[in-house]
C-alpha cells in the first residue's frame, strides 16, 4: 500500500496486520482519485471506517486542507497515526476513536468529500452511514461521497445522485453527490 500522488507520492504505508481490515488496493485508489480529479485541493475530508488511513492520507497528500479519520479499532488508529507521522501529514489530520454512528450523529463538521469503506459483509453499516450523512446534511454543497463496496452487493443510494460507478475485480466504487433540490439549506 502506498501514497499514489501529491507531496507524499510513493511513500509506503503500513497496514494493520492480522485484523479484518481490507486496505483499498493501489489500483482502485488510483482510479478513484483519477475520477474525482483535483476536487479535494484545499477541501475538508472525512475517512470514515479509516482502517490504516490510506484514503485520508491520499486526500492530505493531494492538498486537502484537513481530514478526519474515524474508526473504532484502536490498533487501526495506531497504524493511522504511524502512517500520518511517516508521511509528515499530521497537520490537518484529526484521528478519532469512535463508533461511526455516534460520530456522524454528533459531529458539527461538514465535509467537501467523504470516503466510506465499511467491512464488505456489514451492509447495515452502509445503510446507516448513507442515511445519517443525508439526514444530517454532512456533505457541503457540491460535496462528493465515495463508497467502496463488494461488487454485486445491493447498496441503496436513494437520495443521492450517482455520478460514477466503476468495478475493479471484486470491488465496486460509487461516487455520489446530493441533488441540488436537497441542498436548499446549504
Amino acid at each position: 500500500m502506498r501514497v499514489i500522488s501529491g507531496i507524499a507520492k510513493g511513500m509506503r504505508l503500513v497496514s494493520v496486520e492480522g485484523m479484518d481490515v481490507r486496505p483499498t488496493a493501489d489500483r482502485v485508489k488510483e482510479s478513484v482519485f483519477n475520477i474525482i480529479g483535483q476536487y479535494f485541493h484545499d477541501k475538508e475530508a472525512l475517512d470514515i471506517f479509516c482502517g490504516s488511513g490510506g484514503n485520508g492520507i491520499e486526500f492530505l497528500s493531494r492538498g486537502a486542507k484537513s481530514c478526519v479519520f474515524v474508526d473504532t479499532c484502536s490498533e487501526s488508529l495506531k497504524v493511522t497515526r504511524e502512517n500520518l507521522k511517516h508521511t509528515k501529514l499530521n497537520e490537518g489530520a484529526k484521528v478519532i476513536n469512535m463508533d461511526y454512528k455516534k460520530y456522524l450523529k454528533t459531529t458539527e463538521d461538514r465535509f467537501d468529500i467523504i470516503y466510506m469503506d465499511p467491512p464488505f459483509d456489514e451492509l447495515q453499516k452502509y445503510r446507516h452511514t448513507l442515511a445519517i450523512i443525508l439526514e444530517r446534511n454532512l456533505l457541503k454543497k457540491d460535496g462528493l461521497l465515495v463508497v467502496e463496496y463488494r461488487y454485486g452487493s445491493r447498496i441503496d443510494f436513494t437520495g443521492y445522485e450517482v455520478l460514477k460507478e466503476k468495478k475493479y475485480g471484486s470491488t465496486s466504487i460509487a461516487v455520489l453527490g446530493v441533488p441540488d433540490e436537497s441542498n436548499i439549506c446549504r
